[in-house]
């Protein structure tokens, strides 16, 4: 029991440390990535650290089984560096023992994986898809302007371009906007449509709420590239009014279906089929991967405590990359549903049982004597 305890309390310690460093390196990549979404106008700005806080529990179902899977690495790894693993077993505890004591603790994170993949994600995911589209379509759209640089709207129609934006994030200056509509059926392109402003800033119509980005003291160019007949119009206020933004995220489109609905509309849409698998897979791995680590744990007296931890991250990759490769088959309807990714998780059991007897001594190759 005291050794249980012990090994348990080192893992843990491990795990825990483990994960908050890949919880903040990965943070810190989509923290990058948002921000260039904000820039773009596709996230509003004041909705950003909020959506950054939906994207842990998302990271947490990912990083748990790795966390758990390099802590159990790293602990046993470093017992059997400093011989107490192998003191442990000369005593007694076996290798039964350890493999039960691991399942026992991974059972624990699995479960708390399970949940976060089946019922909390999917409505995170939820949230989060309503908390973008309503920020962008409410946000101002000076307030998501990056001074300096010529950025799309939601729509893509238009180009705005701002020289500086005032503290309060409510008024540009130096504004600039060109806007073309689509090409006609038979190819003949509609005239551009520019405007270069001292001010602008955005006003909401309080009869019908339409948006409006309203021009101050500017002109109005409008024609078509390659011609002479142009438009020239001064004004002293022009607003522009903005079209409505219903924003779709179409990688969430299956993350947002609660898994109960997924499991209904199983055979209706690959789709579905490959989502449902996915979210399954993923509490599936924890246990799948802690007993993988044991067998890789093991290290010789003499041999470094991180000796295994390259090719324990090798088998890693290649056991990810198939089942986003077996998803992505799914969905595409080369994989048939029945086979879906537990091929992905049947190699890896294989291989799991061929390490365990290796390590028994069990498979050997000896050459026969002449």
């Amino acid at each position: 029991m005291i050794i249980s305890r012990y090994l348990i309390k080192e893992v843990c310690y491990a795990l825990l440390a483990v994960t908050l460093v890949l919880l903040l390196v990965f943070l810190s990549n989509q923290l990058v990535r948002f921000l260039s979404y904000a820039a773009s106008g596709k996230i509003a700005a004041n909705v950003l650290m909020q959506v950054m806080g939906f994207e842990i529990s998302f990271l947490l179902a990912l990083l748990l089984p790795l966390g758990l899977y390099l802590a159990i690495i790293a602990t046993y790894g470093r017992l059997y560096a400093d011989n107490e693993l192998s003191v442990m077993q000369s005593s007694g505890f076996s290798t039964q023992r350890l493999v039960r004591l691991t399942a026992m603790f991974a059972l624990v994170v699995m479960a708390v994986v399970m949940v976060l993949t089946l019922w909390i994600n999917p409505s995170v995911a939820k949230v989060k898809e309503n908390l973008v589209s309503q920020g962008v379509a409410a946000g101002n759209v000076i307030n998501n302007l990056m001074p300096g640089r010529f950025q799309l709207t939601g729509d893509e129609h238009r180009v705005f371009y701002v020289e500086s934006i005032a503290r309060n994030h409510q008024q540009a200056n130096n504004l600039f906007v060109a806007e073309q509509k689509k090409a006609t059926a038979d190819g003949v392109l509609n005239p551009w449509t520019v405007l270069s402003a001292a001010e602008g800033y955005q006003m909401t119509d309080p009869v019908t709420q339409d948006k409006f980005v309203v021009a101050v003291n500017g002109f109005r160019y409008e024609g078509t590239p390659g011609q002479n007949a142009y438009k020239i119009i001064q004004f002293s206020k022009y607003a522009v009014r903005l079209p409505d933004q219903n924003i779709e995220v179409a990688h969430q489109a299956q993350e947002v279906i609660p898994t109960t609905a997924l499991w209904q509309h199983y055979f209706d849409n690959p789709r579905n089929a490959a989502e449902l698998q996915w979210r399954l897979s993923m509490p599936l791995s924890v246990l799948l991967l802690a007993l993988l680590a044991i067998p890789l744990s093991y290290v010789r007296p003499r041999q470094s405590r991180y000796a295994q931890f390259l090719p324990a991250i090798l088998v890693y990759i290649v056991y990810v990359e198939l089942l986003f490769t077996a998803r992505d088959w799914i969905e595409q309807k080369t994989l048939p549903i029945s086979l879906g990714l537990w091929w992905v998780h049947g190699l890896l059991i294989l291989f799991i049982v061929i390490l365990f007897l290796w390590q028994a001594g069990k498979l050997s190759y000896k050459r026969k004597s002449q």
